[in-house]
């Protein structure tokens, strides 16, 4: 007897039968998995898988960077001059790489500073220093220019706002002769906070007159910041500060190294032509001495003394310019 037969006698009537049926193909399904499937094709689970958990990789936020953000208010530098001084501003923040923090607008007006600086009031927010640069007859051909902080943090007495002054009657021939990226280097340094009204409040000054003063006899200003010290001895040096210049008169005298002793870096009063005029690990700690972070790594490499070019070095005569440094905090107010 089949076995759909005893089935059926033993379940009875049509449902017995229907459960039969039911149990048959069943048993149809099994034999065919179990033989891999009917006509021989790959079986497919027909279970869904789930999709896998895609983790995201951590990412880390963007270091902060110091930014300088040079402006041209007008048209008096031509564009070959505006690009020279955006690349000298660009070394220096390979020079100066800790992130300052952000000014939020102020009812700081135009023309505060000087005729024409600020162009426009500094109702917008600053991150990190914003200079700007023009260029004017200064009706004395000596003169390159002159750079000068007008404004600084409250926090740290560092500048957010600075300008610089090219003179029209010899900046043709400075871009001519190729003296005028390191000229621009050497007055963004000024902008930074290289100068006495950013060093004083400070206490890293030793010996300095007024400025409105004669230069005494013997006259030994110097700079007492540690970094800067410490980088002077590296160099050769051999004393507990860093003579700063002593004579050369107003907008030289106080406010640079000391000719004499430190001759090619780039803050001396003087640009050795035709040689490298470094921006040196002493200059670099005097940044970091004044509260900037610093990469001593990107300094160039200098040592003491001129090392003399082939033509006479060009003096940096500089207007006896210092603006009244007003202090903001950090809710834009002034102090």
């Amino acid at each position: 007897m089949t076995i759909f037969r005893a089935l059926q006698q033993l379940m009875g009537g049509a449902w017995g039968l229907r459960l039969v049926g039911s149990l048959m193909a069943m048993l149809l399904v099994i034999a065919l998995k179990a033989c891999g499937g009917g006509g021989g094709s790959t079986p497919v689970s027909v279970i869904p898988t789930a999709p896998p958990t895609l983790v995201p990789t951590p990412t880390s936020p963007p270091a902060a960077q110091f930014t300088i953000d040079v402006r041209f208010p007008d048209t008096s530098l031509s564009p070959s001059q505006q690009s020279i001084i955006r690349s000298a501003a660009l070394r220096w923040q390979q020079i100066i790489v800790g992130d300052q923090p952000n000014l939020p607008p102020t009812n700081i007006q135009a023309n505060e500073c000087d005729r024409g600086f600020p162009s426009t009031p500094l109702n917008f927010p600053i991150d990190d220093l914003l200079v700007e640069v023009r260029a004017r007859n200064l009706n004395d051909e000596r003169i390159l220019g002159g750079s000068a902080p007008c404004f600084v943090r409250a926090s740290n007495g560092l500048p957010f706002y600075s300008v610089i002054l090219f003179n029209t009657q010899n900046l043709a021939d400075l871009e001519g002769r190729g003296d005028l990226p390191i000229t621009a280097l050497h007055e963004l340094g000024h902008a930074l906070g290289f100068l006495p009204t950013v060093w004083e409040p400070k206490g890293l000054t030793a010996g300095l007159v007024g400025r409105d003063q004669p230069t005494p006899a013997g006259y030994d200003p110097r700079f007492i910041g540690l970094n800067a010290v410490n980088a002077f001895n590296t160099l050769g040096g051999n004393a507990t500060s860093v003579p700063l210049e002593n004579q050369f008169g107003a907008g030289s005298r106080d406010s640079h190294w000391r000719e004499s002793v430190l001759g090619r870096e780039l803050m001396t009063t003087r640009i050795d032509r035709e040689v490298a005029n470094p921006l040196s690990i002493l200059t670099v700690g005097s940044m970091a001495d004044i509260g900037y972070g610093v990469d001593l790594s990107a300094a160039d490499s200098f040592s003491l003394g001129r090392g003399g070019g082939a033509a006479e070095p060009l003096e940096l005569r500089e207007l006896d310019w210092v603006m009244p440094i007003q202090r903001i905090d950090a809710q834009g107010r002034r102090v």
